[in-house]
């Protein structure tokens, strides 16, 4: 059963799906390809994922509007990269809440980066950089030290990057953007669609960078394959459609394996030692419910 609930990723959808193999198709390489490599679609899909954004009914993210330059990037990893480079000479260390994408260790230690998990806003100290996902990623909704930590940054003068991968799939997260601290703000598709491999993200920041992603989205040398989908899948399907199809069936799949729902449908969040194993350092163990979600759906649709 484990194997089962190992990872985050989209809910194999349906509708989405054969949505995606309709547009594929019917889609021609001069849709999202050009004989100069040029296309509008690195200003066009990170405004469409703007728009995108500020409609959802389920959520609230206020301020998005203070980060004025967008950019498209391969996922939100790219993303991470560039936060990392940006930095890496500027602070003394870069700091994760315990759980949170083990990318980060990863990249950090690629670099020789001076880095740190940590439990509590307490440990942050001036000098550092912090990467924290909203919702959080081993939780499936905000961290509870979070707002203590964009405190504590925005005190000490400390930047951030908000990893906002999961929304798209989630319902009642409350969001402020307005904080002097939050540098960039990140999202991707991959977890809320079936697509993953077409690294459709975008970055918002509030000030204009001199990066090698701001480059390529100047010269219009992206992933347009990926920003041409993705921004199909939102014109044609709000930031709401996942949870407001699936919350229902994903919270009788949580009170069957025992565990308690998250703010993300995806993830169920449990205390029970057969979970053990998937335990990434917290008091309680994110599992991953997309397979069993879309088993049970078929179950009581009949198919």
């Amino acid at each position: 059963m484990n194997d089962i609930l190992k990872g985050g990723y989209a809910i194999d959808d349906e509708l989405t799906k054969s949505f995606i193999n309709t547009l594929l198709y019917n889609t021609n390489i001069d849709d999202f390809s050009a004989p100069d490599g040029v296309t509008d679609l690195h200003h066009s899909f990170p405004q469409k994922m703007r728009d995108w954004i500020a409609s959802s009914e389920l959520n609230r993210i206020q301020g998005l509007e203070q980060f004025k330059y967008s950019d498209v990037t391969n996922g939100t990893s790219e993303a991470f990269i560039m936060f990392f480079l940006r930095y890496m000479n500027f602070v003394d260390r870069f700091v994760f809440f315990k759980g949170d994408f083990i990318m980060h260790k990863v990249a950090s230690n690629v670099a020789g980066l001076n880095w740190s998990w940590i439990d509590s806003a307490d440990e942050i100290d001036k000098g550092d950089a912090l990467i924290v996902s909203c919702p959080f990623s081993d939780f499936g909704q905000e961290h509870p030290e979070m707002l203590s930590a964009l405190d504590v940054c925005d005190m000490l003068d400390i930047p951030v990057l908000l990893d906002m991968a999961y929304f798209g799939m989630c319902d009642e997260l409350n969001l402020d953007l307005n904080r002097k601290c939050i540098k960039d703000v990140t999202f991707s598709l991959g977890k809320t669609f079936p697509i993953i491999n077409f690294r459709a993200g975008v970055r918002f920041t509030k000030d204009e960078i001199d990066d090698p992603v701001v480059f390529s989205n100047q010269h219009g040398i992206v992933n347009t394959f990926g920003a041409y989908v993705g921004s199909k899948l939102v014109e044609h399907f709000s930031p709401d459609y996942i949870s407001s199809k699936y919350r229902c069936i994903a919270n009788t799949v949580c009170d069957r394996l025992k565990v308690a729902p998250t703010k993300c449908v995806i993830f169920g969040s449990s205390d029970l030692q057969e979970h053990n194993d998937l335990n990434r350092g917290n008091t309680f163990t994110r599992v991953c419910l997309s397979k069993l979600i879309r088993e049970e759906y078929d179950k009581s649709n009949g198919t």
